[in-house]
C-alpha cells in the first residue's frame, strides 16, 4: 500500500511540473542508454534504453521527472530474453547552478513484463531512487549521467526484484 502512495504522489508531482513553472525555468526531454544490473530470476547485466521528460515543479531546484525505459533481461530459467518496460515518475532535488546540476530523486511507477512473466504477474509496482548530473553543454543541449536503483515485487512470491541502472544520455531544453 505504501508503494502505491509513493507511486501516485510521484506521478502527480511529475505531471504538475508541466503546468506549474517559473518563467525562467526550462523543461527537458532526454534519451539515454546504459546497463541494468538486475536481480530478478537470476542475476546479470542487460542493455537499457530510456526517454525522460523533466520540468520544474515550483522552482529551478525541484523537478518532476517522467520516464519510460526498456530492458531485455537474460534470466536463468528462460530460453529467450525477458523484455521489460518501466513507466515511472520521480521528484528530483537539483542544485540550481548554470552549468553543472547534480540531483537526487525518489519516486515510483510500474514495471511490465512483455514476456516471460513466469507467474510473477505481468505488471508490478516499483519504487526508485536516483543520483545524477545534468551538464549544460549549451543553452539547449544537456548531457546527463545517472544511477537509478529500483525495486519491484514478484506477485505471490514475496520475492523482491531489484536493478541498478547506469545511463548516459543527451537532453534538449525547451
Amino acid at each position: 500500500m505504501k508503494g502505491v502512495r509513493v507511486a501516485v504522489l510521484s506521478l502527480f508531482l511529475a505531471f504538475l511540473a508541466t503546468s506549474v513553472s517559473a518563467q525562467t525555468s526550462r523543461h527537458e526531454i532526454s534519451i539515454a542508454a546504459g546497463a541494468s544490473q538486475f536481480d530478478a530470476s537470476g542475476t546479470g547485466t542487460a542493455p537499457l534504453l530510456a526517454i525522460r521528460v523533466s520540468g520544474p515543479i515550483a522552482s529551478s531546484w525541484l523537478l518532476g521527472d517522467l520516464g519510460l525505459s526498456y530492458a531485455s533481461l537474460d534470466e536463468q530459467f528462460t530460453t529467450v530474453n525477458t523484455r521489460t518496460g518501466v513507466a515511472e515518475g520521480q521528484v528530483q532535488a537539483q542544485w540550481p547552478a548554470n552549468r553543472f546540476r547534480p540531483y537526487i530523486g525518489i519516486g515510483g511507477g510500474w514495471l511490465h513484463y512483455f514476456n516471460n512473466d513466469g507467474g510473477r504477474g505481468a505488471t508490478a509496482q516499483t519504487a526508485s531512487g536516483s543520483l545524477g548530473l545534468r551538464v549544460a553543454a549549451s543553452s539547449t543541449l544537456l548531457l546527463r549521467g545517472e544511477m537509478r536503483l529500483r525495486t519491484w515485487n514478484a506477485r505471490d512470491s514475496g520475492f523482491h526484484n531489484s536493478a541498478a541502472e547506469f545511463t548516459g544520455g543527451v537532453g534538449f531544453a525547451f
